[in-house]
């Protein structure tokens, strides 16, 4: 077949043709296509369409019925998603009209990347950040390229103006390159061994990062035709991009994200739900300009069944046409009646990009709800850097990555309740101590101190898209410059979620730092004292009083758990790639030690579980205030994909960890931090020794990332603890599939381990599960918290008097006893 397709004779061409076609459609259903576009009817926008992904976005433009690039990053390219080459045999064609816009002074180049596959993931989404690919195009140093070959370009050729075309199969590949003016073709051949994948327009793809190619070209009459072309419509990804909602107390507040629209596009999109099999109408937002998305708001939400919803938006052409684009999704009833399993993740470095062995198993577990802890993105996911001004520019080359996790996690978020946290990286800096919003001045910006690099504007953009489907902050009040904040609670599966930040108010450490080198990074010694001073914020005053009015309140919930960012304790010895020691991290969540400790004893009252991530290694730990384990368990969840690993290694050390749990693993136990803060570690996911792997899916594994999946059971008040490796098998589980010491099951109560001094007389109500408060004789709450059946018999810490409030809303019952007692009270209520 192959020496048939090469004959110049049109009879056999034609015959080959007809061959593969009748060769294909009787082996395969594979839907075949061609696909052309020619952008005349598309409004001036950096959006391409949703047949298209263009990396980096901002990177491209349609202009005038045009595609052109701009030239700012090496290997540009608009990737074709929706119209593959198949593997199996047959031919194809593709071609595209293109130009020089701009010639930089290092000459750039332009063309296709042919057969983009990723033998790791086969998906689209590895495709375009990681896929593999032949180059055939042409440089403006004079020469014609197709994979290893080249030839010159005639001297008077036409770069205002040009036809290029490549044809082939499994085997060969022939590009033509056609001057649209002085019609001179030049050919160049080669050989190939199989091909299959995306294909993609590209500029500058010859050049590299040291000495980048900038010139910009453009392109128009793009096309893709023959046996070889398979259609996957399921690859499109917009205009509807994806949606995140949650639901609470009757309340649902729901995000559509959509791409970067033109001036003259639709500026709406409409909220439609199904009812007795019909889509009505419910609601029509106008599109945020800087976030791109639209929020809408179902109050009186009926939470006791599922919902079928869609939205809808109406992509215009410039002819008048109107397209219907529509996203679907389930809202969920509320689970009240059964466990509620809350899938927990971090650190979703590229390294790992698209995660698929993870998602398949999110997928095959099934959550309830995610929780996405912080750091969505990484400045350098994507394979571009960040853009930092000007701002218009900025919040469009982080919406480009912050996509890449809409494209992953978008057909899990469609039917389920979604919260996502902004961390450091989600705004565009390495570490942050927010100090209330104080924007950093231009010497800071490169140092470790307190404050925001990115203006107000960025920063409220990024809290709108990550967190704008939330329930409303506590406190909307804006901090310093207007920023916005999303610190908030919610109730859903009868658990009370409290979710804050551990970053906005946080103190810098330049505050404290008296040493040499990084102001955050503490290598030697230093009196866990001199690291305390009366103003340092962990949480901040606002987050604090939150947290306080948070616990008292126990309408529909049985349990209490805390969602921040990162763990309150500094339980990481070695960093980075060279596993550098380091004795206290001033950006772990266990400085400052008055901050931390404020916070754990007003979570301790309400008995409060703690999820948390950022640290990028999974750890559970108990926390101790004035000792060891006298407080609650976190469990800070392992990075989805690790690129800056950690370790915990008192072992290697020679430090003397104390209190070793049954299991017997190593690095756990008893540990004091640097900071004083006195932890119990059960559990560590240190990484493998070795760090680096050619396949990022084994690398990321090999480094322990992963997720947690933390599974609630109101009734019997236990708290399940499940950390899962990168490469998994949830379905048939073995002994490597959970990091070692998962999994673990606690009880809520567990949750306050300090011991008790005295106990109360046991108190029995009529109505089961009924809210308890201890007050001591000074009126201070020693907690509170939901019983479990009809009687209790409740530990306190000192002996004497106290207070004994049982009941909620109006039906309550206030009652004095005294340690000591051993007569039993029954109340009625």
């Amino acid at each position: 077949m192959k020496e048939i397709i090469k004959q110049d004779s049109l009879w056999y061409h034609n015959l080959a043709f007809v061959l593969i076609i009748l060769v294909v459609s009787s082996c395969s259903n594979i839907k075949q296509g061609g696909f052309q576009a020619d952008f005349d009817n598309i409004y001036n926008r950096i959006w391409i369409g949703k047949d298209y992904w263009s990396i980096p976005i901002e990177g491209w433009k349609i202009n005038n019925g045009k595609l052109e690039n701009e030239g700012d990053v090496p290997r540009s390219r608009v990737n074709l998603l929706t119209h593959v080459l198949s593997p199996r045999e047959g031919n194809f064609k593709l071609s595209a009209r293109m130009g020089l816009l701009e010639k930089s002074e290092n000459p750039g180049s332009a063309g296709f990347l042919i057969g983009v596959y990723d033998p790791i993931d086969s998906s689209a989404k590895a495709a375009c950040y990681y896929g593999k690919s032949i180059k055939a195009g042409v440089s403006l140093k004079g020469f014609v390229f197709l994979k290893d070959q080249q030839i010159k370009l005639p001297e008077n050729f036409n770069w205002n103006d040009f036809i290029m075309e490549v044809e082939g199969d499994n085997h060969s590949l022939t590009l033509k390159i056609i001057d649209a003016k002085e019609q001179i073709p030049v050919k160049v051949s080669c050989d190939v061994d199989t091909l299959e994948g995306l294909v993609a327009v590209a500029a500058n793809i010859n050049g590299n990062t040291n000495n980048p190619e900038k010139s910009t070209f453009w392109f128009d009459d793009w096309k893709l035709s023959g046996s070889k072309v398979k259609e996957s419509p399921d690859n499109a990804f917009g205009p509807v991009l994806w949606t995140m909602y949650t639901l609470n107390k009757g309340t649902v507040k729901l995000e559509a994200f959509l791409p970067p629209i033109g001036e003259n596009d639709n500026r709406q999109v409409h909220l439609q739900l199904k009812k007795n099999g019909q889509w009505e109408p419910v609601e029509s937002k106008e599109i945020e300009p800087d976030s791109r998305s639209a929020i809408f708001r179902l109050d009186s939400w009926d939470a006791s069944k599922d919902a079928e919803f869609r939205v809808e938006y109406l992509e215009k052409g410039r002819d008048g046409s109107e397209t219907a684009n529509y996203y679907e999704g389930t809202i969920r009833k509320d689970p009240v009646d059964r466990p509620l399993k809350v899938a927990a993740m971090t650190g979703q470095n590229w390294n790992g990009y698209p995660y698929g062995p993870l998602i398949k198993n999110m997928t095959s577990l099934n959550p309830d709800l995610l929780y996405f802890s912080g750091d969505q993105i990484y400045e350098e996911n994507g394979g571009y850097p960040i853009v930092r001004e000007p701002v218009e520019k900025s919040m469009v080359n982080y919406l480009g990555k912050y996509y890449m996790f809409g494209w992953v996690f978008g057909d899990l978020m469609r039917d389920r309740p979604t919260v996502c946290s902004p961390d450091d990286h989600d705004v565009d800096q390495g570490n942050i101590w927010g100090e209330g919003g104080k924007p950093l001045t231009e010497t800071d910006k490169v140092g470790s101190v307190g404050g925001f690099i990115q203006p107000t504007r960025m920063i409220n953009m990024i809290n709108r898209i990550q967190a704008g489907n939330l329930p409303d902050p506590y406190d909307p009040e804006p901090i310093d410059d207007g920023m916005s904040v999303w610190y908030t609670d919610f109730t859903y599966g009868r658990v009370s979620f409290a979710l804050v930040s551990d970053r906005i108010f946080k103190s810098g450490p330049e505050r404290v730092a008296t040493w040499e080198g990084r102001n955050d990074h503490l290598k030697l010694p230093v009196s866990p004292s001199k690291l305390i001073k009366p103003d340092l914020k962990l949480l901040g005053d606002r987050q604090i009083k939150f947290l306080k009015d948070w616990i008292t309140n126990w309408k529909g919930a049985d349990m209490k758990v805390l969602l921040s960012q990162t763990i309150f304790a500094n339980v990481a010895t070695h960093h980075g790639p060279e596993m550098e020691f380091l004795l206290g991290d001033l950006d772990s969540g266990g400085w400052p030690k008055n901050g931390r400790d404020r916070a754990i004893k007003i979570m301790r009252e309400g008995f409060v579980f703690h999820i948390a991530g950022d640290q990028h290694t999974a750890s559970l730990v108990q926390y101790g205030v004035d000792n060891y384990r006298d407080a609650d368990w976190c469990f800070c969840v392992p990075a989805v994909s690790t690129g800056y690993p950690r370790a915990f290694l008192p072992d290697e050390l020679g430090w003397k960890v104390k209190e070793r749990p049954a299991h017997g693993l190593p690095n756990t136990g008893e540990y004091k931090d640097a900071f004083g803060n006195k932890n119990f570690v059960y559990a560590y996911g240190n990484p493998d020794k070795q760090l680096f792997w050619k396949n990022r899916y084994v690398q990321a594994n090999k480094r322990n990332s992963g997720f947690g999946l933390v599974t609630f059971d109101s009734k019997s008040r236990d708290i399940k603890i499940d950390c899962w490796k990168f490469l998994a098998d949830v379905q048939n589980p073995g002994k490597d599939d959970e990091i070692p010491g998962w999994p673990v099951t606690i009880n809520q109560m567990d949750n306050y381990g300090r011991k008790a001094v005295a106990y109360l007389p046991e108190i029995k109500v009529n109505k089961p599960d009924q809210v308890i408060r201890i007050v001591d004789n000074q009126g201070q709450l020693v907690y509170i918290v939901r019983m479990k059946g009809e009687s209790i018999k409740p530990k306190v810490f000192k002996k004497g008097n106290f207070t004994v409030i049982i009941g909620e809303g109006s039906s309550k019952k206030e009652i004095n006893v005294e340690t000591g007692s051993k007569r039993t009270v029954s109340i009625e209520l």
